[in-house]
């Protein structure tokens, strides 16, 4: 009893309990010096919550609003989706970002490459179609169009193939963009479109501009 004795006078001469002193089931906290009720203890903890709320004068802060991702966040989130090869969640990130920003060329050619790479053909050319439809200038347009062309040549469309993949290679050589893979893989896929069309010296052509 003497330690709880000591422990009222402490408290009724406004002394702070000091750090560790802990929770016990007994109702009663165990530390160094003393024992204190822990319901106590728990007044303590709501207190120090409620300050660290508060500035130097005891005025309330207010807490930040957690910032919203912007359109292009998006996007470059879902790029990092498509490389993983997480396309289910890369469509979602493009989509998240079209509501946000429903003329982005980006999130529209993304969208695309989401959709065509879960053999959504149909769904990725129109993806492909928008993005060409807002890109002001060859460098953003190419791409979307190849999109288109492969696509068309999966749905065995292959003249509407052919005349995507004309069009990506001649904005590709005006962009100029180097990246000759890419241009080799547009060459590859337009000389198998000019095979189905029978078309077989534009295709043997188009084959050696593959290298």
């Amino acid at each position: 009893m003497i330690r709880k004795v000591l422990y009222i006078s402490l408290i009724l001469t406004g002394l702070l309990i000091p750090a560790g002193v802990l929770a016990a089931d007994d109702g009663w906290s165990h530390g160094s010096l003393f024992s204190a009720p822990n319901w106590l203890l728990e007044q303590f903890d709501d207190e120090s919550r409620e300050m660290s709320k508060m500035d130097y004068f005891g005025t309330k802060l207010v807490e930040p609003t957690p910032t919203q991702p912007t359109a292009m966040d998006l996007v470059k989130e879902g790029w990092a989706y498509l490389e993983g090869g997480n396309y289910k969640d890369a469509l979602k990130s493009f989509e998240k970002a079209l509501e946000i920003n429903g003329t982005s060329t980006e999130a529209w050619y993304g969208r695309g490459l989401a959709l065509e790479n879960q053999k959504r053909y149909l769904s990725a050319i129109d993806a492909y179609t928008k993005a060409v439809s807002y890109s002001k200038k060859p460098a953003s347009s190419w791409g979307p169009n190849a999109g288109k062309g492969r696509s068309y040549l999966a749905l065995n469309q292959y003249e509407n193939a052919k005349d995507a993949l004309t069009v990506a290679i001649s904005q590709y050589e005006q962009s100029g963009e180097n990246m000759p893979d890419e241009l080799a893989s547009m060459y590859r896929d337009l000389a198998q479109a000019l095979e189905m069309l029978g078309e077989t010296d534009a295709a043997q052509e188009a084959l050696e501009k593959a290298g």
